[in-house]
């Protein structure tokens, strides 16, 4: 029986070997490369140890799970994954054999090379008949019947390309026969295995293995061969060991391909030496060197060229020579000419020993030299000419034209610069006497008739500023003047209309004898007082309305802290004044009212006359415009102005409701006066429209009483605060003097009362201070306890309850480490544990080992520890190890992490009654996903982030951070990275056309549990996927202990 399982073992190994042979034949890779993109290990941990049973404790609320067939795990062992790949290649045919590149040198010689070409596509037809008829098509049959005379060069390279690759294929395929054969008989091999005893079957497993081995090197040397690129490396090339057959069918190809190589490297030899030749004779000098050259190594039409070169050449040399002589006497007559310092010096130049064009040229040049030198001769004549006679009496010739012009403009010029001189001699001395006249005259008009006469623009223009200046001199002391006058008159008519006592005084002034600024600035100053005095009239006239409607002097109410709180935030914050009298009104919007007091002396204090005679004034005023809500006026005697005796009246006048605020009324106001020490309080209402009416009547007595009644207002606060401070305990508080002012009375009782509860408070401190003494020595005498009757020998309910509670923690605490005195030993043999696996991880040398550790009976905290010990293990390996055996580990423990969960089973569709397309579609219409021929949807109740991830059936892997696949697979929504959603959605799909065919693995990852939703245990979501029409929802409770959760597999056609 063994014997037979050994037997059967080797010849599978011997089919693999043969199929694997067949199916590599014809293609230069032998292994294809991986197609897996890396998943990032941070995504998922699968280095904590072997996943145990999704939920762990909860296991009871997962789904049923649906079992895979374990080889059809979506990564492959290494000894799987061979046999996959070969699978995938077995699929794959050659499509085309690389062209043969041998591109034909055309040169000189067509006709040989036709010849040559059609001998080579008679060969090919040769060796296509000699491979064998049986896979020759009817059209290849027909182009192999044609004749190769007559066609052009062209024709001939189309023409043999055509047969060159007819015969590959021929090769390619009846090597393909022979690979068949091989393999018809290695299969009745084993069909009779159980026939034949164990020693023929390995015979035959041998013989078949040796003829493999010959038809792989067979195919070796074919490919080495059709790859040549010299003759040399074809003939260093081993063809010993095989079969006759064989060697006959590479023999023929190798002929073939060396007699190509061949005559292309004769070729290439020719043209080489052709342009060595051709180099050679352009760069030669030398005459005598040309004719001893002798071509050799070149075809007839290449030689023929090289002598019709080397005549060009020698010709080119020649008539250099003669070149350069006759340049050489034209550059030295050049040069003659251009040194020629006169025209005297140029006239004895002779041009001789040039061709006619370099005559022509340099008489040219010396025709043109003679005239610039002439010309600047004569140029230089006239410019140092110094009289007009001189100038008149010369002659101009020997230039041409222009320099003509130039000479005569130059001459008229000169001419004229000599009549100037003699008129601005003469005008000097008129513009001097002019200087002298004009700085000395104060009149204006006899300024004005003076004229400028015999002397130039310029001076005139000079003369004329300084008369203007002269002018602007007089005239600004005219100005001057006037302005004197006018401003001794604004001032006089400005006292006029502020000193008026009545409006109709200050209409009765008249306006004049003053400028047009100063009229406008007294005309405004007029309006102002005219304004202030009828709005004066008019408020007085108001408040002797609003007094004689007085029947019952208003009454003043009870003061409060709310009311003396705001008071003194507005005084603070808009800076009142403050004073021995003061009436301060408060309301909250923008409302305009206005505060107005009458004094005993008949004075009226408001916004029109802030001021009064007995010394009074208005030092706030608010919302004549929209100003602010906090709203406040305030009317003073400040310190040092002693209000006089008797009544005063305070009213209020509701002056304006600004734009936009009709909501506002009626306002509420609070007047507060302070008279001494005396405080009183008035509050109201007021509405846009009201009359003026009077809120308060203050009588205030002569100042000396005044000042008695606050020196014992403040003498008896100052006593009661002294009680107050020196009070021990809260029977000990003085009571409160009635003769005190109500606003310190109100005071001093808050002053009272924050001063008991301070004094409770530090009693109550002081009673802590006693306990908290008592309390650490009971909590020594408990730490200090060895024994249980110790512990319970200690008393403590005399403490208040609080303290006892804190007690009772302590004494079983103690009691705890006490009794668990028996249990060090299994936790210093816990410890051991731990540190025997912290050595394991640090001494570990290579990834793979330390992903091997696995953390087995230790509570989850040292478990963590340790894990975060090895993720830090891995990144020092990872600097170590280079790119390639990182990402290679990388892919080892994502595929063993997502091979772990699908062996743990998959899960149960949903009924479709259970289905949930509406609140899909829904989610994903506002993510804006995309739908195809495979959709696969996650969506999910919490803030929680959730991963999905897709194995594609090229083996790739969708997730977000590879949310693309080759083969068009997309990721294009993922949420909560960040836990921004409680209604998150994330989808993957292939669009219309595009899926790709073979098996698709989902998974669901639980990637991170958000730090303020440690709450949520456990976390539902649901799995939808639409492929070609077909509909299935799954549903998975994720939780820490289900991070990982394979879904299902599903199949696309």
């Amino acid at each position: 029986m063994e014997q037979t399982i050994g037997w059967v073992v080797v010849s599978l190994v011997a089919a693999v070997l043969v199929w694997q042979a067949s199916t590599h034949l014809g293609t230069k890779k032998r292994t294809g490369s991986s197609i897996i993109r890396a998943l990032a290990m941070d995504d998922i941990d699968v280095d904590g140890g072997v996943i145990g049973p999704r939920g762990g404790e909860t296991s009871s609320f997962i789904v049923p799970r649906v079992d895979y067939e374990q080889d059809m795990v979506p990564f492959q062992t290494e000894a799987q994954s061979e046999v996959n790949q070969d699978e995938a290649q077995k699929e794959q045919v050659i499509d085309q054999i690389e062209k043969l590149k041998g591109a034909a040198i055309e040169r000189h010689s067509i006709r040989e090379r036709s010849v040559e070409k059609i001998l080579e596509c008679n060969s090919l037809i040769e060796m296509i008949r000699g491979v064998g008829e049986k896979h020759i098509t009817e059209t290849e049959q027909e182009l192999l019947s044609l004749s190769v005379d007559g066609l052009t060069l062209v024709e001939l390279d189309d023409r043999h390309a055509i047969l060159l690759k007819i015969y590959n294929r021929l090769y390619q395929l009846s090597f393909e026969d022979e690979i068949q054969r091989v393999r018809r008989r290695e299969m009745e091999a084993m069909s009779e295995k159980e026939l034949q005893e164990m020693q023929e079957a390995d015979k035959q497993i041998g013989e078949l293995s040796s003829e493999l081995e010959i038809l792989r090197r067979e195919e070796q040397l074919y490919r080495e061969i059709q790859a040549a690129q010299t003759t040399a490396y074809l003939e260093n090339l081993d063809m010993s060991g095989l079969s006759e057959e064989a060697g006959e069918r590479l023999q023929s190809h190798y002929d073939f391909y060396y007699s190509r190589l061949k005559e292309i490297e004769r070729q290439r030899g020719e043209v080489e030496k052709f342009e060595q030749w051709s180099n050679l004779i352009l760069d030669c000098e030398d005459q005598d060197e040309l004719k001893t050259m002798v071509f050799t190594g070149v075809n007839t039409k290449m030689k023929a060229e090289l002598e019709e070169r080397r005549e060009k050449r020698m010709s080119v040399l020649e008539l250099r020579i003669k070149h350069l002589k006759e340049e050489a006497r034209t550059e030295e007559l050049r040069l003659l000419i251009d040194s020629a310092k006169s025209s005297k010096e140029l006239d004895s130049i002779t041009i001789d020993g040039v061709n006619p064009v370099q005559e022509k040229e340099l008489v040219e040049m010396f025709t043109i030299a003679r005239e610039n030198l002439v010309y600047a001769e004569l140029r230089v004549e006239i410019l140092d000419c110094e009289y007009v006679l001189e100038l008149d009496a010369m002659q101009i010739e020997g230039v041409n034209e222009v320099q003509r012009e130039e000479l005569l403009e130059l001459r008229m010029k000169c001419r004229n610069e000599l009549i100037e001189l003699a008129k601005q001699k003469m005008f000097e001395e008129q513009y001097n006497r002019y200087l002298g006249l004009l700085s000395g005259i104060d009149d204006i008009d006899e300024l004005l008739d003076i004229g400028l006469e015999n002397v130039n623009a310029e001076q005139r223009q000079e003369l004329e500023n300084i008369r203007l200046e002269r002018l602007d001199y007089l005239e600004e002391l005219e100005r001057q003047r006037i302005e004197r006058e006018q401003a001794a008159k604004f001032e006089e008519l400005r006292k006029e209309i502020e000193g008026a006592k009545t409006s109709a005084e200050v209409e009765a002034v008249v306006i004049d004898g003053v400028n047009e600024d100063q009229q406008e600035e007294l005309e405004r100053i007029q309006a102002q007082v005219l304004e202030i005095l009828l709005e004066d009239e008019q408020v007085n006239e108001y408040v002797e309305k609003a007094i004689k409607k007085v029947k019952k002097e208003p009454v003043d109410v009870d003061f409060n802290i709310e009311a003396e709180s705001k008071f003194r935030t507005r005084v603070k914050t808009l800076q009142a004044a403050d004073g021995a009298l003061r009436f301060s009104l408060i309301w909250d919007n923008m409302n305009d009212l206005d505060l107005i007091i009458k004094t005993p002396a008949g004075d009226v204090v408001h916004r029109g006359k802030r001021r009064s005679s007995c010394g009074g004034k208005l030092d706030l005023e608010m919302n004549a415009k929209p100003q602010m809500k906090a709203a406040m006026e305030n009317v003073v005697w400040p310190a040092g102005k002693a209000p006089p005796a008797g009544k005063y009246y305070a009213c209020i006048w509701h002056r304006n409701r600004h734009r936009g605020m009709r909501k506002s009324d009626p306002t509420d106001y609070t007047l507060r006066v302070k008279m001494g020490a005396d405080y009183y309080l008035y509050n109201g209402q007021a509405s846009y429209g009201d009359k003026l009416e009077v809120i308060a009547i203050i009588d205030v007595p002569d100042a000396s009483t005044l000042r008695t009644r606050m020196e014992e207002e403040a003498r008896l606060y100052k006593q009661l605060r002294e009680q107050m401070k020196l009070a021990k305990k809260p029977s000990e508080m003085p009571e409160i003097d009635t003769n005190l002012s109500s606003l310190h009375q109100i005071m001093l009782k808050r002053n009272i009362e924050k001063a008991v509860e301070l004094l409770k408070e530090k009693a109550r401190k002081r009673a802590l201070a006693k306990q908290k003494a008592e309390y650490e020595k009971i909590m020594r005498v408990i730490e200090n306890s060895r024994s249980l009757d110790e512990l319970s020998a200690v008393r403590y309910a005399h403490l208040n309850d609080d303290v006892v509670n804190v007690i009772d923690k302590a004494v079983a605490k103690r009691q705890k480490q006490i009794e668990s005195g028996l249990k060090r030993a299994e936790l210093q043999a816990e410890r051991e544990k731990i540190q025997n696996y912290k050595t394991k991880i640090s001494n570990a040398k290579s990834l793979t080992e330390l992903s091997s550790i696995v953390f087995k009976d230790i509570d989850k905290r040292h478990a963590d520890t340790l894990q975060r010990m090895r993720i830090a293990r891995r990144k020092v390996l990872q600097k170590e190890l280079n790119p390639e055996e990182v990402e290679k580990d990388k892919q080892m423990r994502l595929h063993k992490a997502l091979n772990g969960a699908y062996k743990r089973g998959g899960l149960q569709p949903l009924p479709q009654d259970e289905w949930k397309n509406d609140l899909f579609d829904e989610r994903l219409s506002e993510s804006g996903a995309k739908g195809g021929d495979v959709q696969i949807s996650l969506l999910w109740e919490n803030k929680n982030d959730f991963n999905i991830l897709v194995v594609t059936p090229t083996q790739e892997i969708i997730h977000p951070r590879n949310p693309k696949s080759s083969d068009g697979g997309m990721q294009d929504v993922e949420m909560n990275q960040k836990g921004e959603s409680k209604t998150p959605v994330e989808n993957v799909y292939w669009g219309d056309g595009k899926a790709p065919k073979g098996t698709y693995y989902v998974y669901v990852h639980f990637y991170k549990e958000h730090q303020k939703f440690r709450k949520v245990d456990i976390s539902d979501c649901r799995i939808r996927i639409l492929a070609k029409g077909a509909h299935s929802e799954y549903e998975a409770q994720m939780s820490l202990a289900n991070q990982l959760q394979f879904v299902t597999k599903f199949k696309v056609e």
